[in-house]
């Protein structure tokens, strides 16, 4: 009995003084883990790197100033240390830290930590994020790496690790992490049902082979990238980034290396001959805000974005908090004023003068046409010279055809096209058009914006293949030319011909097919066969500005099919010109027809060729009779010809389609601007102290460089990912782990320094952080080894042993459960109703939005216009980003205004107000609805259903009864109130299915809205 009251007062002795347990005891105390977070915490604002605020001369964060040169820590010696005695003293005066500092004093824990490190000769060390990278071996090698170091510190709590989670916990957290969606109750099924030993390892490599897993992987780094649509500040102007982040998307997806990912980013554009897509990549660091708003100084912005670069870079790779170093010299971590100015060096070199110009990207920019279609394109161009080339290959038996061609021919050409006579003729925006003696139409008086002219004729042809559309010079037009505008040009946006019988209603009329168009010259982007494309698009159709402009045009548009009718035919054509480009209409026209079923085009052209003797013409002149004899007049080559004039329309389709969009990028300046320190960062304080591009002092230095020549954003990129680098695989892996277990190893994302967090499992983050490297900066096998870990796979299960000795789970002896962020709670809501479209890329998209919520911002200026039909219900990452106010369905999201690494997630009441509210979730929940009603008939299986698509899982015995009692009620207060069902199915932009019971719909709808917002519904497994 004594000696057990002995062992409790040893026992309790030990606990009193807050010595480490017993396992911790026997190793030595680490200065960089146990000891410089002390004093960081309580000692370097006044005692650290900052000259500024430094007190009494004393450094505590250099070993030489402490030790050697005022001597207040004496190695092995704690009793005789002034770091000591100052911190045990019950002197007000001598008490350290002061009380009026309002830090707190050291507890006796940390005091017990200094004197041992003290009596152990107060070994000194640089802070553990700045170490160099170490892989340590696992504790256990049979185990999963991850689930060694951390069931090793489970072992040193006294805690055991939760069991497995079940098969349908397991395949609906991964699905979420890896994916950001739900699985659908037929995958649910078919994980149950595989019995195979590697079933969940084939289910991760599935998901990691996901479209859908490049666009989870992509938001956070938009967070950290500040990614937004529109610029900010005041006017908040619109912008065109999108392209950089559908890039992001597809290097996800690919998996290229962190490594390229991270040098393309920061310095693609000095790659030698860089892709349009490495230039792209550089958009990274010109996603800041840019200040546009009057008065502001351009200069002050420009310094102001390099700041950002900088700073964001920092964050980003680095887990460094520059910023502090901006004014002066960081307070805690070993970042000078100069390092800091020093670093921005790298981003001062770009030729952006701060100044918002150029619409929707502020140079340098680059007009980007996406790779797919520039492949495309480029394929289909191959084809079409390839085709070209067969069409004109070395043939006697065609040339000997030619040449009786040609004789037939002679002098004697037959003038293929003829003039319409046109007998009613208007212009919709009201100006004047008169026939003329030729049988031209002239357009006079008003000048409308955009107009329409409708003309109709009357003729006897039935057999039209072709229509020409000639545009006459008008000397009395303001433009002397063509076209009615200032300039003299004009945009045919679109051309639309119907053909009736004579004496046949309007109604009979049939829309004429144009299958290809030629003009004899087209303005550059505007190729005549954007008139036919059957779009009417206020930035594309058919112009003529050139250096030849007051001169007639002509374009003609050709049919597969005759028209016409025996009796006549009466032909209907709509001019429009609509573009964006006002009064850019037609001055001066006329409309011929043709029924030759090859008609010479252009003709004047060819005719001149064919009346020139054979041995007169140059090589080039009989190429082009050659190619136009096999194309229109030879029927052996007529299937090539077609295949030719094919591909010719689909490339201008293509290139229709693939407009070039201006996107924000990096270069560098041909003169090189020099660096200076600025005093407390303001931009026009300058000293003269002159700085070039360096990093950090206190890591490993750059890559030497020849003497003379400066450093540049490449050299700090591959700086960045270089192995000798303590920095920047730590701080990933931690994102990655922060982004599987709802807090990273380091809890401070942003913060590596003396005031960030200590890492929970040092040896594990190392471990993770060297095999990432020597990976080959593999991000896929990096979230592939952490998903397939049992740490990963434990129940989130909570024991009272876990519960307190593990509250906060640091420990990780369960796993973790959170909610999920909104935006994955809104895709989650498309996608369990199958209204999501699963479509990757392109630009964003406006869902639904409360009205006024914009032009409350904006002072009335910018109105929200929700976008229509398959655009609603796109990936909730496509969503149109204003920085000023952001799409409002999100809670707890990043501003985009600077760099988030954080995850910031809260729980309270108003996230139900969205969620139970919103038009996107009211309408999922009567989609869902509806499909459930149409699909099973029985009450108990719609519910079932409902819950399975929902939740992963079928409803308890309990839970159906009490869902089948809330139907009815449901079902009984909508027959009593039909106007109330009506209100509700009408909410939302998609169809309602009117052949459903309306009360029964609505009752489900309300039903499954509940479902939606059940806990197990809205939390990650």
């Amino acid at each position: 009995m004594k000696i057990q009251r002995i062992q409790i007062v040893l026992v309790l002795m030990i606990g009193s003084l807050g010595l480490p347990s017993s396992a911790q005891e026997i190793e030595a105390i680490r200065f960089s883990r146990d000891v410089l977070p002390i004093l960081s915490d309580r000692c370097f604002h006044c005692h650290g790197p900052d000259p500024e605020h430094r007190e009494a001369d004393l450094r505590l964060d250099d070993r030489e100033s402490a030790i050697e040169e005022m001597a207040v820590i004496v190695p092995m010696e704690p009793d005789a240390s002034e770091l000591i005695a100052r911190i045990i003293s019950e002197d007000h005066d001598k008490l350290m830290p002061p009380p009026e500092s309002h830090r707190k004093p050291l507890t006796q824990q940390e005091i017990e930590i200094l004197r041992r490190w003290i009596a152990e000769g107060a070994k000194w060390g640089t802070h553990w994020s700045f170490e160099k990278l170490l892989r340590p071996e696992p504790p256990q090698l049979n185990l999963h790496p991850i689930d060694a170091f951390v069931q090793r510190q489970l072992e040193e709590h006294a805690l055991q690790p939760s069991t497995e989670a079940d098969r349908r916990t397991l395949i609906r957290r991964v699905t979420l992490d890896l994916i950001g969606l739900p699985p659908s109750p037929a995958e649910v099924d078919a994980f149950l049902a595989d019995d195979s030993p590697q079933a969940y390892e084939n289910l991760v490599d599935r998901l990691l082979q996901s479209p859908h897993y490049g666009e989870r992987m992509a938001w956070p780094w938009l967070d950290a990238a500040r990614y937004a649509d529109t610029s900010g500040y005041q006017g908040d102007p619109e912008r065109s980034m999108w392209p950089w982040r559908d890039w992001v998307i597809t290097a996800l997806n690919e998996n290229m290396p962190f490594d390229q990912f991270t040098i393309e980013q920061i310095a693609g554009d000095l790659l030698p001959e860089p892709t349009p897509e490495q230039r792209l990549a550089t958009g990274f660091n010109r996603n800041h805000m840019h200040n546009g708003e009057g008065g502001r100084i351009a200069e002050e912005t420009r310094v102001e974005n390099v700041f950002d670069r900088a700073e964001t870079t920092g964050t980003v790779w680095l887990g460094l908090t520059l910023q502090c170093a901006r004014c002066h010299d960081h307070k805690f971590d070993p970042t000078t004023n100069v390092d800091y100015f020093a670093f921005t060096d790298f981003f001062n070199q770009t030729s952006e003068a701060g100044r918002i110009v150029g619409g929707l990207a502020v140079p340098p920019a680059i007009d980007y046409v996406p790779e797919e279609q520039r492949r495309e394109i480029e394929k289909l161009k191959h084809r079409i010279a390839e085709l070209a080339e067969q069409l004109v290959a070395p043939s006697d038996e065609a040339d000997a055809a030619q040449t009786v061609w040609e004789s037939a021919w002679g002098d004697g050409i037959a003038e293929p096209w003829r003039t319409l006579d046109p007998s009613v003729f208007r212009s919709s925006g009201g100006a004047m058009i008169s026939k003329q003696a030729d049988l031209s139409l002239h357009v006079t008086g008003e000048r409308p914006e955009q107009d329409v002219y409708e003309i109709t004729f009357s003729t006897e042809e039935n057999e039209i293949r072709g229509l020409r559309l000639e545009a006459l010079v008008d000397s009395t037009s303001p433009g002397q030319s063509t076209g009615r505008d200032n300039g003299g040009n004009f945009v045919l946006s679109e051309i639309e011909v119907t053909a009736r019988p004579v004496n046949a209603p309007e109604s009979e009329a049939v829309p004429v097919k144009f299958v290809g168009g030629e003009a004899d010259f087209s303005q550059d982007g505007f190729p005549v066969e954007h008139a036919i494309d059957g779009r009417v698009d206020k930035t594309s159709g058919w112009a003529v500005s050139g250096h030849k402009k007051k001169e007639p045009r002509w374009a003609n548009f050709y049919t597969d099919e005759p028209i016409g009718f025996e009796q006549g035919t009466v032909l209907s054509v709509k001019l429009r010109f609509e573009s964006r480009f006002i009064q850019h209409t037609m001055a001066l026209f006329r409309i011929r027809v043709t029924d030759a079923k090859h008609p010479t085009g252009p003709d004047a052209k060819i005719a001149t060729l064919l009346r020139t003797p054979v041995d007169q013409r140059r090589e080039a002149d009989q190429a082009r009779l050659r190619e136009h004899f096999r194309r229109f007049h030879w029927d052996r080559s007529a299937e090539i010809a077609r295949q030719l004039d094919a591909a010719r329309r689909e490339l201008v389709t293509l290139q229709a389609n693939a407009k070039p969009v201006p996107v924000m990028v990096m270069d560098t300046r041909d003169a090189p601007r020099e660096t200076f320190v600025l005093v407390k960062g303001i931009y026009n304080d300058v000293t003269d102290r002159k700085v070039v591009a360096a990093v950090p002092s206190m890591l490993p230095p750059l890559a030497e460089k020849a003497e003379g020549e400066a450093p540049t954003r490449l050299d700090l990129a591959r700086w960045i990912v270089a192995p000798e680098n303590p920095l920047t695989a730590r701080v990933t892996v931690n994102r990655y782990w922060q982004m599987f277990f709802g807090r990273g190893i380091v809890s401070t994302m942003d913060d590596f320094g003396l005031q960030g967090a200590q890492p929970t499992h040092p040896d594990l983050l190392d471990w993770l952080a060297v095999e990432f490297v020597e990976s080959g900066w593999d991000v896929k096998h990096m979230h592939r080894m952490i998903v397939t870990s049992q740490t990963y796979r434990q129940s989130s299960h909570v024991t009272p042993e876990s519960l307190a000795q593990d509250p906060e789970n640091k420990l990780l002896s369960r796993a973790p459960r959170y909610r999920m962020p909104s935006w994955m709670i809104r895709d989650h809501a498309l996608a369990a109703s199958g209204l999501l479209l699963p479509s990757i890329g392109g630009p964003p998209v406006k869902p639904y939005q409360p009205d006024g919520i914009w032009s409350e911002a904006t002072f009335g200026k910018i109105r929200y216009q929700a976008d229509t039909a398959d655009k609603l219900y796109r990936r909730s990452l496509y969503t149109f980003w204003r920085r000023i106010v952001g799409p409002t369905i999100l809670f707890d999201a990043a501003k985009r205004q600077t760099c988030e690494v954080n995850t910031n997630l809260t729980n309270t009441p108003l996230h139900a107000l969205t969620t139970l509210n919103d038009v996107t979730y009211l309408e999922a929940a009567r989609v869902l609805a509806g499909r459930l009603m149409k699909d099973h008939p029985e009450d108990r299986d719609r519910i079932t259903m409902a819950f399975v698509t929902l939740t992963s899982r079928p409803p308890e015995a309990a839970e159906l009864e009490l869902l089948e009692h809330r139907l009815e009620s449901y079902v009984a207060e909508f027959r009593k109130t039909p106007e109330n069902a009506s209100e509700l199915l009408t909410i939302g932009d998609y169809t309602r299915d009117t052949s459903l019971d309306p009360a029964e719909h609505a009752a489900y709808t309300t039903l499954l809205n509940t479902l939606m917002n059940l806990d197990e519904t809205l939390v990650k497994p």
